[in-house]
């Protein structure tokens, strides 16, 4: 029998990140409901989400740095 070629299933990072951006993007208590129900499924979900919420964190400051940056360039000892 030749092997079936089905999708991958999305990985719990894939998974958290793409409801969490749900969320955002639609903040709504069905939306709020169905993440809520993924990350109960299992604690890897829940960890999942965690490192979601993480790297959201980071790329937000990222930016608030790199805006700042912008904002005060370095002078290279020219002041």
């Amino acid at each position: 029998m030749a092997p079936q070629n089905r999708p991958e299933a999305p990985s719990a990072e894939e998974t958290a990140w793409r409801l969490y951006m749900e969320l955002r993007e639609n903040p709504c208590r069905t939306v709020a409901l169905k993440l809520t129900h993924w990350v109960r499924e299992e604690p890897a979900h829940l960890q999942a989400f965690d490192r979601a919420l993480r790297l959201w964190a980071l790329a937000g400051a990222a930016l608030a740095v790199n805006r700042r940056r912008n904002l005060h360039p370095p002078t290279g000892g020219l002041e």
